[in-house]
């Protein structure tokens, strides 16, 4: 590597809210100037100590290299996608003026590593340092010891998945007040420990931060996001309005029933969800993306039909061969949406949805974006970031995938 960006991170933007200096930080006097600024107002700050580490594997790396730089980038708050969305625009300003060949990181945490695949993106990364403080090691290595034992599924499922199925025994089981707060308490809190026990938690908080972190007034997609969260809400209502006004005669056959009731409000806050993406994609220039999306909406409502045959046929009021039925049906109009879908695939067209797509050679460095296209000659012209000069490559020399363009030497 005969060009090397020192990268440091700092995603939730604290160098920013604490001293008022905004990324990207480039050089070695700019770096060490805002980490002395951000530990004179912080000193328990750890961006700083990491600022301090990238500013210390400059100088020791200048000794054996001439073209060597350093950069500090910053995110935005907690918020996932908009930080990154803010990493990603500095770090292409960055590339312009320093067109890097490879990337050191440093890194204080898990919290900065999502920055790796960004960094990818771009070219490899060399060498990643992790720092940290000193006086903290013994209690930052038990802690994650803690934590990574509670993620294995034998002792997860111990500590959490128990407790979980005796406080729903309790919920079903056991009849404390005519109001039924208890049991509803025993309800949510075994619902959420089984989660937990089972890792399904995460995956949903997953979904929900990504549909949170998605949420701005600034986007054509905001009223669907919201409207969903609403229709989640109204679902919550409809469940518990239900179960606090009708007769429980027989507890399992009841509490299947309750749940029905809640079907259509989840399915409709899913397909706002997936509304809200098809409109992000189009939006941020990304509508290879929207085959998915269709095909994601598609098999939410195919899933709604089969969950509620199971259940007509667990609550007897349908039989076997109409759940049989749903489930062969539901198969061929999937089938029939996958093969109609194809007309969305860009990978062998050449159309104005790849203009702006990111461009890379085959090492994996980025060379610049398309800039126009001809559909008659079947290609692409893009300015390319090393030479600054506009260069037309033909269909057969370039790849599409995944949102990003790929030239054959």
């Amino acid at each position: 590597m005969d060009n090397l960006l020192i990268v440091c991170v700092d995603r939730d933007n604290d160098l920013g809210k604490k001293t008022g200096i905004e990324g990207p930080v480039l050089g070695r006097e700019a770096n060490l100037k805002a980490a002395t600024a951000l530990a004179v107002a912080d000193p328990g700050e750890a961006d700083a100590n990491c600022m301090f580490a990238a500013v210390k594997k400059f100088d020791e790396l200048s000794k054996t290299m001439k073209k060597l730089e350093l950069a500090t980038l910053t995110g935005h708050g907690k918020a996932g996608f908009k930080s990154d969305k803010i990493i990603n625009e500095q770090l292409d300003k960055i590339m312009k003026k320093v067109k890097p060949s490879g990337f050191v990181l440093v890194t204080d945490g898990a919290e900065d590593d999502q920055i790796i695949p960004i960094l990818q993106s771009r070219a490899k990364i060399v060498s990643k340092e992790t720092v940290v403080i000193k006086q903290a090691q013994q209690i930052e290595s038990a802690f994650f010891t803690i934590r990574e034992a509670l993620k294995d599924p034998y002792i997860s499922r111990i500590i959490f998945g128990i407790p979980g199925i005796l406080l729903l025994l309790f919920f079903a089981f056991v009849t404390i007040s005519p109001e039924r707060s208890l049991q509803i308490i025993a309800f949510v809190l075994g619902i959420y420990l089984l989660m937990k026990g089972f890792g399904i938690e995460e995956p949903i908080l997953n979904a929900f931060r990504s549909v949170t972190g998605s949420i701005s007034v600034q986007r054509p997609s905001f009223p669907f996001y919201i409207g969903s969260l609403f229709i989640l809400g109204f679902g919550g209502i409809t469940a518990y309005t239900k179960f606090n006004t009708m007769e429980i005669t027989e507890l399992l056959l009841d509490s299947v029933t309750i749940a029905r009731s809640t079907y259509l409000f989840i399915v409709l806050a899913a397909l706002s969800v997936v509304v809200g993406r098809c409109i992000d994609v189009v939006h941020l220039r990304k509508a290879f993306l929207l085959r998915k999306y269709l095909l994601m909406g598609v098999s939410i409502i195919l899933l709604w039909w089969i969950l509620d045959a199971g259940t007509l046929v667990f609550l007897r009021l349908a039989d076997l061969n109409w759940f049989l039925a749903t489930i062969l049906g539901s198969f061929i109009i999937l089938l029939i949406t996958f093969r109609l879908s194809e007309v969305m695939d860009i990978r062998e067209k050449v159309t104005k949805l790849l203009i702006d797509l990111p461009i890379y050679t085959n090492e994996g460095t980025w060379i610049g974006k398309v800039e126009s296209i001809d559909k008659r000659k079947r290609s692409i012209v893009y300015r390319d970031s090393r030479t600054n000069k506009q260069v037309e490559i033909f269909k057969g020399k370039f790849n599409v995938s995944h949102g990003k363009i790929t030239v054959s030497n």
